[in-house]
């Protein structure tokens, strides 16, 4: 897989949209000197995963609810191309989904259409962009789509205090892409091995591109889920972070884990997220803490 090159740090002026505007550049093969893109200010966190099948969708639609729920304007763009669901798992049938924002005529003089038209309002208050199923096409995106779908990340800013991104799982170019405009990459792994190797895999490919690319080191969080307790929790955290301390030189910032909870699959199937229909159940709970500290961790302030 060849690197998308970004670049170097002290190459341009440092505002706000720095490495969402080199991505776009970068994605595009064009300078990025649109408006949208100029002036975003609200943070963007990718959510992402090694593997699939971990609960990473379920994490980032509870943590909008909770985000939401402790006073911030959070906006989720569901981006994982192709095989979206986190309209279904708040239970919503939207009329619109991101495929008709991608895959719109590009031709000269066609109506473009804006990623807003496909905001709609989620249980709990959050606002949700929701992705495309079954539709090949997006999840093969050509540079230009990539580049527009990024850029038009930044329009979001001004009616969100927090845009978390739902990227898919493993390391496609799109996932990677999103882990470079972010301003954290929350990386979610269950205690299986197989996670626990993909997760840190993951975290090797964003660092070895910044290294490549001469950029500074990422922010990464990490979250488990799916955990037996505490201890096996605390567990597998450290492992990875220790890992990752030593062979990357990244310092990863453990927010918290999940613990396994007969509600989470219960709330899957009814089609509603669980901090909404159990908020103290012990997954609740957790995802809560998960939300304050990640509120903490990109600076958030209540309205802002």
């Amino acid at each position: 897989m060849s690197a998308i090159a970004i670049p170097p740090e002290a190459s341009r002026p440092r505002d706000q949209a720095w490495r969402l505007r080199a991505l776009v550049e970068a994605l595009s093969g064009a300078p990025a000197d649109a408006p949208s893109v100029q002036h975003r200010r609200a943070p963007i966190v990718a959510v992402a995963s090694g593997k699939g099948g971990v609960g990473k969708t379920n994490l980032a639609v509870n943590l909008a609810v909770c985000l939401t729920r402790v006073g911030h304007r959070v906006t989720l763009l569901d981006a994982d191309l192709g095989m979206a669901n986190a309209d279904v798992l708040c239970g919503l049938a939207p009329g619109r989904r991101l495929d008709d924002v991608l895959l719109a005529p590009r031709s000269p003089g066609a109506e473009s259409v804006r990623l807003e038209s496909c905001v709609v309002e989620a249980p709990g208050g959050f606002l949700l962009i929701p992705g495309a199923i079954g539709v090949a096409r997006v999840a093969e995106l050509d540079a230009p789509r990539r580049a527009y779908l990024l850029s038009q990340l930044a329009g979001l800013s001004g009616r969100s205090d927090l845009v978390l991104v739902d990227t898919g799982a493993g390391i496609g170019r799109e996932v990677l892409a999103f882990a470079d405009a972010a301003d954290l990459l929350l990386v979610v792994a269950t205690p299986e091995p197989t996670s626990i190797a993909d997760a840190y895999g993951l975290m090797k490919c964003v660092v070895g591109r910044r290294e490549i690319d001469g950029d500074r080191r990422p922010r990464i969080g990490l979250v488990v889920s799916g955990a037996d307790g505490d201890g096996e929790a605390h567990r597998v955290s450290a492992k990875l972070a220790g890992c990752c301390e030593r062979f990357l030189g990244v310092e990863v910032e453990r927010l918290g884990h999940v613990r396994a909870d007969r509600h989470v699959p219960r709330a899957v199937r009814k089609r509603s997220p669980h901090t909404l229909l159990w908020p103290r159940c012990p997954a609740s709970r957790d995802v809560l803490r998960i939300a304050i500290g990640l509120a903490e961790a990109v600076r958030l302030q209540p309205g802002n």
